[in-house]
């Protein structure tokens, strides 16, 4: 059988890369990729598995710090809000690259009497994606399992769902197994702890993969990717790299950083939410997973500087990097720094089903984004 399964592995080359096709049974195509963009991958899923719901984000900064070279390591700050900040270079121009750390998820506001756990909301969702679904509790001793109470479908008459549209998370009830609050107490299960969807990482077909939290853990993996490829003798100018908290509940960290810097150009490294999709318009936010890397030139918060988008596209081709620009919806980082000084530029890799459990993207995507930002940090020439 052995044998067998390695003649149905064969080497398939496409341009300049690797295919592996796999035992029929998996019915998958997974395609090999050189070992730098395997790392950088390797980046993102630890990020990923990391919980990080608005305010809770001390995994993932500490996550992040253990991926960090030395020498970013040795620079880093992290202030009050608890965004990490690592700065290195001097003189101008200085370019400051942000990604958020949290994620969307609940958060625990009340055991009942009955075990039940009632929750509170961080972030922009469907509630009903967590009705009737497994979730864990993080609590300080480790995650507890819990399940959203639903109707049972044949105690339930109508057809239709007994809450249809009006279902929010007030109505959400998490049941542990418990029949007191002292039982979910013993738990470990205390006011604040973050809760989520179990934390695991898919791999699709080809280059897919698919996860929660996906937005923005690719960001901050990219960032990540970007100090473990450079040195400080790299940077041309100034360059901050920033991993910020609270993005999902109103900007918040980034608020509290753009008061303490003001840099010449800030780039938000975040999702740029496709309509690549079968279930989407097309008319807004076209743009094709494993296309490349994209400029979020306009979406609902911020409207970049045409000049400086036309110049980072210019710098793009000459490097034979692949970029494009677009329009799209949801706020970005980077739109609190806004002033007479500072100009702002969203960089995003497309993510279809947008905050979801199955947030999906194209790996050579992030790939080429990483590749694009050492090439922005060695030579800032694109900066106008």
């Amino acid at each position: 059988m052995v044998n067998f399964v390695r003649k149905i592995a064969i080497d398939v080359r496409v341009g300049r890369r690797l295919l592996l096709v796999l035992p029929i049974a998996f019915g998958l195509v997974i395609e090999a990729q050189p070992a730098a963009a395997q790392d950088e991958v390797r980046i993102l899923e630890e990020l990923l598995l990391a919980v990080g719901v608005s305010g809770r984000e001390e995994q993932v900064r500490e996550t992040i710090l253990g991926q960090l070279p030395a020498w970013a390591r040795e620079v880093a700050v992290v202030d009050a809000m608890g965004n990490l900040v690592v700065t290195v270079g001097s003189g101008s121009p200085h370019v400051a690259y942000i990604a958020h750390m949290d994620e969307i998820g609940y958060m625990v506001t009340n055991i009942r009497d009955d075990g039940l756990v009632q929750v509170a909301k961080h972030g922009g969702f469907y509630d009903s994606q967590y009705e009737g679904q497994l979730v864990q509790i993080h609590t300080a001793a480790g995650p507890v399992n819990g399940v959203v109470a639903i109707h049972s479908t044949h105690l339930w008459r109508n057809v239709d769902s007994p809450r249809g549209n009006d279902y929010d998370h007030s109505d959400v009830l998490i049941d542990l197994g418990t029949r007191s609050r002292e039982e979910t107490l013993e738990l470990g299960v205390a006011l604040l702890d973050p809760i989520t969807v179990p934390k695991r990482v898919s791999r699709l077909a080809g280059t897919r993969m698919a996860a929660r939290s996906m937005d923005d853990r690719f960001g901050c993996a990219a960032e990540v990717a970007l100090a473990q490829r450079i040195r400080p003798r790299d940077v041309s100018g100034t360059l901050t790299l920033a991993w910020v908290v609270q993005e999902e509940v109103g900007l918040r960290g980034s608020t509290a950083l753009a008061k303490a810097l003001e840099p010449d150009v800030v780039v938000p490294v975040d999702s740029y939410v496709t309509s690549d999709s079968a279930l989407e318009d097309p008319r807004v936010g076209q743009h094709e997973l494993g296309a490349g890397p994209v400029v979020r030139a306009l979406d609902t918060s911020h409207i970049a500087p045409i000049a400086l988008v036309r110049s980072l596209m210019d710098f793009a081709s000459a490097a034979n990097l692949r970029l494009s620009y677009g329009a799209t919806q949801g706020g970005n980082d980077g739109s609190v720094f806004r002033n007479a000084r500072t100009q702002v530029l969203p960089l995003a890799i497309p993510i279809r089903y947008s905050h979801t459990a199955i947030e999906t993207i194209d790996t050579t995507d992030l790939i080429a984004l990483v590749d694009l930002l050492a090439a922005m940090t060695r030579d800032t020439s694109w900066v106008q």
